[in-house]
């Protein structure tokens, strides 16, 4: 399938890198029913280090709308892995991709804190208060490491304004903010980062001229210049 995207000056969809061939991608995703004051959201990030925003998504739309958007914007990036949030209504989005865009790859969680640490047979990935401090915390990590590059400035805003509120007990969005750019950018993270891509290295074939010193007129030279003694002021 074969998906090219139109250059539209205030659109909806920003691309800051265009695919490369052979390179590994993740989208993470976050959608709203489109009804109330949240948006849906999609971050796509290469999976090659430092993790680098390659196109974001914001936009108040309809679901199945939205669900479209994502299929679209996944196959673009080389069937990105779809790291989905299942909560309402982020499930029928995983459902509409797995049963009607039929799209190839979907996160499937792991069993964390287990000593049976695996892969579930659940496809995306569900938000508790749980999950969300582990998406937090290595989130919190890699950018400080510089381990994760964010490109668009509606992304970075809203980490900026996404805070902890003591009276909710909750890590969340500002008063008058949103999140959903911050929630779709750790999905992506999290994905990304259990399959880094190893970038191969181009080597340069051409023969380099290599200069040595000529040790032999140097040692000449040198037997020369004490072939009569030491000269004064060099110590014998």
């Amino acid at each position: 399938m074969s998906v090219r995207f139109e250059e539209h000056e205030g659109g909806d969809l920003k691309i800051f890198l265009n695919p490369e061939p052979g390179m590994v991608y993740t989208m993470g995703v976050d959608a709203a029913t489109g009804l109330a004051n949240d948006n849906s959201a999609v971050c796509v990030l290469s999976n090659a280090l430092p993790f680098t925003q390659v196109a974001s998504y914001r936009a108040r739309v309809p679901v199945n709308q939205f669900t479209a958007i994502v299929d679209k914007m996944g196959r673009y990036y080389n069937e990105a892995l779809n790291v989905c949030e299942i909560n309402y209504p982020g499930n029928s989005v995983q459902d509409a991709l797995l049963q009607y865009y039929k799209y190839p790859r979907n996160y499937k969680p792991e069993t964390h804190l287990k000593a049976d640490y695996g892969i579930t047979e659940q496809f995306g990935l569900r938000t508790t208060e749980i999950t969300k401090w582990l998406l937090i915390n290595e989130t919190q990590l890699a950018l400080s490491n510089g381990d994760l590059i964010l490109n668009d400035i509606n992304t970075l805003s809203e980490f900026i304004n996404f805070v902890y509120q003591s009276s909710k007990r909750k890590a969340a969005a500002a008063e008058g903010f949103n999140d959903d750019l911050v929630i779709a950018a750790m999905l992506a993270y999290h994905g990304a980062k259990l399959y880094p891509f190893a970038r191969i290295l181009k080597l340069d074939t051409k023969p380099k001229k290599i200069i040595l010193p000529d040790y032999d007129r140097a040692w000449k030279d040198f037997k020369a210049k004490f072939a009569n003694g030491p000269e004064k002021g060099v110590i014998a």
